[in-house]
């Protein structure tokens, strides 16, 4: 056509975004994807603007809340039941003025094995916080046990006498992540303390608190199983 100059890929928008602001973006939404997968409150809320507004599209249909703790307990919502949850693929990068992030997680919860996808396009703020989330999920579809047919095994682990205070939180954490996922660690500490302070630890760290019993000699048994 007569006055028409350059290609359509020179119509297309420019991101304003400087690159260091493009890269401070992209390491914003990598961490905001894992703290989902480790479904860290915390870590959530840290990487969210105290306004941030959250629209989405779930099966059920769609909805927007704004506010970095409303935002937070969404996302755990949508995951905090799995026993386990695995992450199968991240994909993030720079999309003109925003920033695309899709992931895909396999969990196991009560019905079995699922897969679930979520596609964000994130806006960021000068200090790397999240500000906006548009967010399209797949829902919760059935997906494939990974490792079908596997038994699983049990492992012991006797704390002694070792408190949260003095070591037992620090060697649970190094023994539960030695165990294969899905497998079971019982462990036995003559700690009273624990009954309340090792439950917690293992469920925020993404595993699954079995039973807590005794033993029949005056100690405790805590059974996890290892979720991630």
């Amino acid at each position: 056509m007569a006055g028409t100059t350059g290609s359509p890929i020179d119509a297309l928008p420019r991101s304003a975004e400087s690159p260091g602001h493009e890269e401070a973006a992209r390491t914003a939404a990598e961490r905001f994807v894992q703290a989902i997968a480790d479904r860290d409150p915390e870590a959530i809320l840290t990487a969210l603007a105290p306004e941030a507004r959250l629209r989405y599209l779930i099966p059920s249909g769609p909805d927007e809340i704004d506010g970095a703790a409303r935002v937070t307990a969404r996302f755990l919502g949508w995951f905090d039941d799995a026993e386990v949850l695995q992450v199968r693929s991240v994909h993030v990068e720079p999309l003109a003025d925003r920033t695309s992030a899709g992931h895909r997680f396999l969990l196991r919860g009560k019905d079995g094995w699922e897969v679930v996808e979520q596609q964000m396009y994130l806006d960021v703020d000068d200090q790397g916080r999240i500000t906006a989330i548009d967010l399209l999920c797949s829902g919760f579809r059935p997906g494939p046990d990974p490792e079908p047919g596997r038994s699983t095994s049990t492992h012991g682990f006797d704390a002694g006498t070792l408190s949260c205070a003095d070591g037992l939180a620090q060697e649970f954490r190094r023994r539960i992540l030695a165990v294969p996922l899905g497998d079971l660690l019982v462990v036995q500490t003559s700690d009273p303390a624990a009954k309340e302070d090792l439950p917690p630890l293992a469920r925020m760290m993404g595993h699954t608190v079995r039973s807590i019993e005794p033993s029949g000699n005056g100690r405790l048994l805590i059974t996890v199983e290892r979720g991630r």
